[in-house]
C-alpha cells in the first residue's frame, strides 16, 4: 500500500472514530432525558425496548424490508449465474 493510500485509511478512521464519539455523547444525552435514542425526538410506546420515536421505527422497518428484498434479489441473480 502507497504512503498516500496509508494516510486515506488513517485519515478516513480518525474522521469515524470523532463522528462515533459526537453520535454516542449525544445519544446518551438523549436516552438521559428520555428522548428518542435516534433522533432526539419525543418517544413512543410502539418500541419494543422503548424510547424510540414513531418516525424513527418506521424507518428502520421499511429499511428492513429493503434490506432484505436486496439480499434476496441478489441471491436469485448469484443462483441464475451460477446454475449449470
Amino acid at each position: 500500500m502507497g504512503k498516500i493510500s496509508l494516510n486515506f485509511v488513517l485519515l478516513l478512521t480518525l474522521v469515524l472514530v470523532a463522528l462515533y464519539a459526537w453520535r454516542s455523547k449525544r445519544r446518551r444525552a438523549w436516552v438521559h432525558a428520555r428522548r428518542c435514542y435516534a433522533c432526539g425526538g419525543p418517544p413512543s410506546a410502539n418500541g419494543k425496548a422503548g424510547g424510540i420515536c414513531t418516525d424513527c421505527l418506521q424507518t428502520r422497518t421499511i429499511q428492513r424490508w429493503l434490506i432484505g428484498f436486496i439480499v434476496l434479489v441478489a441471491a436469485g441473480i448469484a443462483a441464475w449465474l451460477r446454475w449449470p
